[in-house]
Order: structure tokens, then sequence, then C-alpha cells
């Protein structure tokens, strides 16, 4: 029978992976390993000035106290006893796209299996409230379906982003460049010390076509594949060429 890990950066509680659950159970059998709290925007942050514990939460299910980086290593490493055939994390309230990735929990949590060799999906739902869930984790579902007949390439996760409400489109997608603006939101405390809330503003109409920004935009689901090897590989020759020849001649 087939294993699969859910996680997410939400938390063990949180009613994204309850319906995730509910919707892949068909597929084999589902072992949940999550954060015990909350752990948006931790990127691939992980755990090395304190211990690492979890608690069992029912049937092939724990929560972990750390972070999504920590929750997956330690499902794979302690916990399950065995490498999973598929990681989903997920179902996140609110998209991961653009550069956003590189600070999501649910992202990082999803490349951290594919680390292992894992074939993962990373998850989300292009809302932050009023979340009607289930079309996201049912096409999850399907989607889980197809990876685990087609595989994925080894340290290849899928990040999937589905509007709020979808239209049926689907799109695979390349991850777009920055395109958001950082806004500094400034207000005082009792003592009238200022102290600010960070928000992000996104014109949705710079996004290039092709990209995880325009799909979302055009209500359409975006697949993008992902690999955290961060190597310019166009670069490799020249700066041999260049940049190592200078410094030895100057040394």
């Amino acid at each position: 029978m087939l294993r699969i890990l859910l996680t997410n950066d939400d938390g063990i509680d949180a009613q994204g992976l309850h319906v995730l659950e509910a919707a892949v159970a068909g597929l084999g059998e589902i072992h949940v390993v999550a954060p015990l709290t909350e752990q948006s925007g931790t990127s691939r942050a992980i755990t090395l000035r304190r211990p690492l514990r979890y608690e069992t939460r029912g049937v092939r299910r724990y929560a972990v106290e750390g972070t999504p980086a920590d929750t997956v290593m330690m499902a794979i490493s302690q916990i399950l006893g065995f490498q999973p055939d598929l990681a989903i994390s997920g179902i996140n309230s609110g998209p991961n796209l653009g550069e956003n990735i590189y600070y999501s929990g649910t992202v990082a949590a999803a490349a951290e299996a594919a680390k292992y060799g894992v074939p993962a999906i990373a998850l989300s739902v292009n809302a932050r409230s009023d979340i009607d869930y289930l079309a996201t984790a049912e096409f999850g579902a399907r989607l889980a379906a197809k990876v685990i007949e087609d595989g994925l390439p080894a340290g290849v996760a899928l990040n999937v982003n589905v509007p709020h409400p979808w239209d049926g489109g689907i799109e695979i997608t390349r991850q777009s460049r920055r395109i958001s603006r950082s806004v500094m939101i400034e207000t005082a405390d009792p003592h009238g010390r200022p102290y600010y809330w960070m928000h992000e503003e996104v014109p949705l109409a710079d996004a290039e076509p092709g990209t995880d920004y325009a799909a979302i935009r055009d209500g359409h689901i975006s697949i993008t594949p992902i690999r955290f090897d961060h190597t310019e590989e166009a670069l490799l020759e020249p700066l041999k060429r260049s940049v190592v020849a200078s410094l030895l001649q100057t040394r």
C-alpha cells in the first residue's frame, strides 16, 4: 500500500489539513506529521538550540514542536521509520507565489521532503478568510494520484496555488519575478512608541504571461515545478575563465 505523508505550516489543528486528509484518504495509508503550532513564514528554518519533541494526536497523526522543515525531517528520520511514497504540504490559507516561496513554510516542507527524494506537492489556496477548502483538496487528491502514477524527478516539488473560487483552468507556470511591494504600516502602542506591521501590495497587472501570479490573476490553478538548487549554471564557465584566472594572477 502507498504511504503518504501530510504536513503543513499552519499547524496540526488547521482546517485545511483536515480537509486535505479526508480528500486523499482513498489514495493510500495516510500519515499526518505537522507542526504543533502555526509556523507561517518560517521558510526552511531548523531548530538547533532547543530539543525537538513530538506528541501523538491520534492514529498515524503526530504534532512536532518545531518548524515545517523540522517536522519533515523528524517524520522521515524518526517518527515514521520509512520513506513515504508522496508528501503533500497544505492546504495553506493564502497563496505562495513569486518570491514569497522563499519565505513560505508550506513550500519549505515540500522542498524538505523532495530533498530526501520523496515526490512532493505544496498546496495553497488564494484566500485568507471564509475559505472553502474542498475544491482545493479534491484537486490536490487528483494531482497526487497523477504524481504517484508518473513520479517526479529527484529533488523536485510542485508548488500549486488554487484560486478561490476556481474557474476550472489549469496552467503549468514558472515562478514570477518580484512584482510585489513591501509596505510597513506604522502605528503606535499605548505609550506612543511606533511599531510596524508588514503588508504587501501586488500589482497583478504587471505579472508576466506564463507565471504563477498571472495564472492566479486569471482564475487558473498554477502548478510550478521547483528545485531548490540555486546554482546559476550559465555562469559557471564564464566565472572560471574570468574571475578564477584573474584572482590566480594576482596572488
